[in-house]
Order: structure tokens, then C-alpha cells, then sequence
């Protein structure tokens, strides 16, 4: 039996002079689909360790990512970081699941979130 909560795209980001990992909760089991994403506020020390251990850098576009017949594009929400505000998508094939983060201006931004984009969570104090 598959567990109902695992991790998706998972990776870090470096907004500015600080470190973010970004993180997708995948709690999924008949009749439930619950993905959210989070930003986790890391200190470099603690993203240099995730690097070595595996984790991958947060990938960033000029452009919204487009979905393919082999690869699903979702808008996971608005992430407010370092003074900077990006579109967060979820890209996710056979191969791969990662955050791609577009960067957009607060009033764009403030039209997704009128519109029913989610704010992204970001815990900023590291643990």
C-alpha cells in the first residue's frame, strides 16, 4: 500500500543573500489530492549540506513553463521572498518533479491572488 503523504518537488533556492528551501507536500489517497507547497528559510550552512546531500537548486525562468504531452505544468502559488515576488510552478514528468519560479511584479502578483492563486507559506526564521 502506497504511504498518503510523501515529498514532491523539493529543492533550494538562493532569493538575494538568502537561502529558501521550497518544498511540496503530496498527501494523496481515494477521494483526496492535497499538494501545497512551502518555503523553508535555511541558513547557507544548512543549504550547503542539503547541496552536498543530494538536494538540487530551485530552477528559475524567464517565462512560464509549458506543459508538454509528457510534462504537467501546475501554478502552485505567489512566493514573497527577500523583497521579491515569483510565480511558483510545479513541473513534474517521468523523470523529474521540481519548483520552476517566475519572477513577477506585486501587481501582478496581487491580480493571481484576487483571482484565487495561493500565497505561498514561507516559515522565515531558520530552524
Amino acid at each position: 500500500m502506497a504511504q498518503p503523504i510523501t515529498i514532491g518537488a523539493n529543492s533550494i533556492a538562493k532569493i538575494g543573500t538568502r537561502f529558501f528551501l521550497i518544498v511540496e507536500v503530496e498527501a494523496k489517497t481515494t477521494g483526496v489530492e492535497i499538494d501545497p507547497v512551502f518555503g523553508v528559510r535555511t541558513t547557507a550552512q544548512q543549504a550547503a549540506a542539503l547541496f552536498r546531500a543530494g538536494v538540487r537548486h530551485t530552477k528559475f525562468a524567464d517565462s512560464d513553463p509549458k506543459p508538454t504531452r509528457t510534462t504537467k505544468v501546475e501554478l502552485k502559488g505567489v512566493l514573497f521572498a527577500s523583497g521579491r515576488i515569483f510565480k511558483v510552478f510545479d513541473v513534474e514528468n517521468a523523470k523529474m518533479d521540481i519548483s520552476v519560479l517566475v519572477q513577477i511584479n506585486r501587481e501582478q502578483a496581487q491580480r493571481l491572488i484576487r483571482n484565487g492563486t495561493r500565497i505561498i507559506k514561507v516559515y522565515r526564521k531558520p530552524f
